[in-house]
């Protein structure tokens, strides 16, 4: 059963955000972040609850080879994942707080 994936807007900037200062880094790194999202997000629309619970009702998909967690709602009556943020793991746990 595959779910529909929405992407806040706030969460669409995060990746934008980490892909860019990614790229000044290092050319490509970007791209491989972009991908490692992709792939992440492509999880979690085929397992939405195989991911940790981390506060009431939002999940967290750590996202392989990058400090990011992806973080993401279920709504089952839906059949809708939405995703509130792509955040890493050193920025304050408010800022998603804040977006829930």
């Amino acid at each position: 059963m595959n779910y529909q994936v929405l992407i806040l807007s706030e969460a669409e900037l995060d990746i934008d955000n980490a892909f860019i200062w990614y790229e000044l880094n290092q050319i490509g790194l970007g791209k491989k972040f972009y991908e490692s999202v992709n792939k992440s997000v492509h999880f979690i629309q085929n397992r939405p609850f195989s991911c940790t619970e981390m506060f009431k009702g939002v999940r967290r998909f750590v996202i392989k080879k990058f400090p990011y967690g992806i973080y993401y709602k279920v709504d089952i009556e839906n059949m809708e994942i939405q995703i509130v943020g792509v955040i890493h793991f050193k920025r304050s746990s408010k800022i998603l707080r804040k977006r829930i």
